[in-house]
């Protein structure tokens, strides 16, 4: 799944960060140990100033201690989970996903306000992405032993599991108004490469085949723009726009590179090799300015 801190929504229109580690003075940095290894994970704050983190256990355990720092009360909360933490912030609460053994993994819901605990589901197969819209909380997994690319839909604290296909990882999910949005790029190469489309019941209604491997969605003026990551070959070369009603597809060839920032008018890319950070303007379609960086950027 994606290791990401990241916004409520995709839109671009919500471009803040919410990495706390981006900003020195406020977070501090990572913590290592003697052996200079990571000895924590970053350390990310939500919109209510509660800092979320974790540790891996000692030994060849899964196990994880996430810990929370309630700013408001002053104190340190923790847990142990199975698999790697990875957190999420929304409007109300915070989800955290944990990897589990890739067999299994767990989803849990914390109010911001405490915070607290409120549920924990648990899922099938490697976790890829979280998403909610309207207090309904989307989950994608790949489930090795069935082949099977998975979309978990809880809804009214009820779970519902709806199977999108086979041979393809579900690596994104974008709701826009009454429909969810979920790519599927191919597990190992070769096809299906593919948004399929839900509506309110749930159902896929739609189809957009693509030429390229997705790995990230997000909705820019009316268009979907999709990100290139080719799982076979870790390359990141194009990106393509598809109109949200007609289905229309426009393919742009981008620097290898990494997303900083979408917004509704330029997507900032970062060449990591070069430490080289472009900027493609969505209405002409093309790279209008390149600079040397040396601030560490956070990709998205």
């Amino acid at each position: 799944m994606a290791k990401m801190y990241k916004l409520t929504s995709r839109n671009a229109e919500q471009n803040g960060s919410l990495y706390v580690s981006s900003n020195p003075d406020q977070a501090g940095s990572v913590v290592r140990n003697e052996e200079s290894e990571f000895a924590y994970s970053e350390i990310f704050m939500d919109n209510q100033k509660n800092y979320w983190f974790s540790k891996k256990a000692e030994g060849n355990s899964t196990d994880y201690k996430l810990f929370i720092f309630d700013h408001k009360n002053g104190c340190l909360k923790s847990q142990m989970v199975k698999g790697q933490p990875n957190f999420y912030e929304f409007e109300s609460s915070v989800v955290v996903a944990c990897e589990g053994d890739g067999s299994k993994g767990s989803v849990l819901i914390f109010t911001k306000n405490g915070p607290e605990l409120l549920k924990e589901w648990n899922v099938n197969g490697y976790l890829w992405e979280v998403e909610m819209n309207k207090d309904v909380l989307y989950i994608s997994s790949y489930i090795v032993e069935e082949d099977q690319a998975v979309l978990y839909i809880i809804r009214n604290d009820k779970k519902k599991r709806v199977n999108l296909g086979n041979n393809m990882a579900p690596t994104d999910i974008l709701c826009i108004n009454n429909h969810v949005y979920v790519s599927g790029a191919p597990v190992l190469y070769g096809d299906p490469k593919k948004i399929m489309v839900l509506n309110e019941k749930d159902k896929v209604v739609k189809e957009h085949k693509l030429s390229i491997s997705p790995r990230a969605l997000y909705y820019v003026d009316g268009h979907i723009l999709v990100y290139e990551l080719d799982l076979s070959t870790g390359k990141s070369e194009r990106i393509v726009y598809v109109n949200v009603e007609t289905g229309e597809q426009k393919e742009h060839d981008i620097p290898h590179s990494k997303i900083v920032e979408c917004t509704n008018d330029s997507l900032s890319l970062l060449e990591q090799n070069s430490r080289t950070l472009y900027t493609w303007d969505h209405c002409n379609r093309k790279i209008i300015n390149s600079q040397k960086v040396t601030e560490q950027y956070k990709v998205i």
